[in-house]
């Protein structure tokens, strides 16, 4: 995808150094970022982190408000939906917490922007938890676009999606895997290894992701879930 970019200050980079390749990160903003430079990275990358977006307290209850339905919850069926991973759904009616962090500003405000060229209205399309049980294995890469299927020309961007962090993400514990970039991509080009980023972030961060940019879940490689 790049090598060594810069936009807006922040950088994300994949060096080169005595023929071993640094892994690729994903651009992290501080909470006070505004829409702009939220949209700025999205744009360049596809991809961006807002750090610790809510706080600590609210990660909590939003955790004590869907719990007892995550754990009613079965293991995925497929190797796609994760033979180990609990997904959990309807989070709007079983959680006032998750109303509110739907409603978050600084996500409504991206949002807006981010499909004003293509829409006049935003619809909530899903909620849902998680839940990355040890010992589960990486989900095959895909773009959430093709959920509208593959006929909408990549002019278009039907959706922008978030993934809120209610326990740490690490490369270990499986936190999402994403190619930076590959939203401009033909839709058969293929990554390499050296062109994985993971979002790695902290409770109450906020991983943004356009619908056409390569991601999945990573494998759970740790001794506790990821959620």
């Amino acid at each position: 995808v790049f090598c060594l970019i810069r936009r807006n200050n922040y950088l994300i980079v994949a060096l080169h150094h005595q023929n071993k390749v640094v892994q690729m990160t994903v651009a992290t903003l501080p909470r006070e970022a505004t829409t702009d430079e939220i949209l700025a990275q999205l744009t360049a990358d596809g991809a961006v982190i807002v750090s610790d977006a809510i706080d600590r307290n609210t990660v909590q209850q939003m955790t004590d408000e869907t719990m007892p339905y995550i754990e009613n919850t079965p293991m995925g069926g497929d190797d796609f939906t994760g033979r180990k991973t609990q997904r959990t759904g309807a989070l709007i009616a079983r959680s006032p917490t998750c109303q509110r962090i739907v409603l978050h500003p600084l996500v409504i405000g991206t949002t807006r922007k981010f499909l004003a060229p293509f829409t006049k209205k935003i619809l909530l399309h899903l909620t849902q938890t998680i839940r990355i049980h040890p010992g589960s294995a990486k989900q095959t890469l895909h773009r959430d676009r093709f959920a509208w299927g593959s006929y909408l020309p990549k002019s278009i961007e039907p959706q922008l999606n978030t993934i809120w962090a209610l326990t740490e993400f690490t490369e270990e514990n499986g936190a999402t895997r994403c190619i930076p970039g590959s939203h401009t991509w033909d839709w058969e080009e293929r990554a390499n290894p050296d062109q994985f980023a993971y979002a790695e972030m902290s409770p109450g961060s906020v991983f943004f992701y356009t619908g056409s940019i390569l991601h999945s879940g990573g494998a759970n490689n740790s001794k506790r879930a990821r959620l």
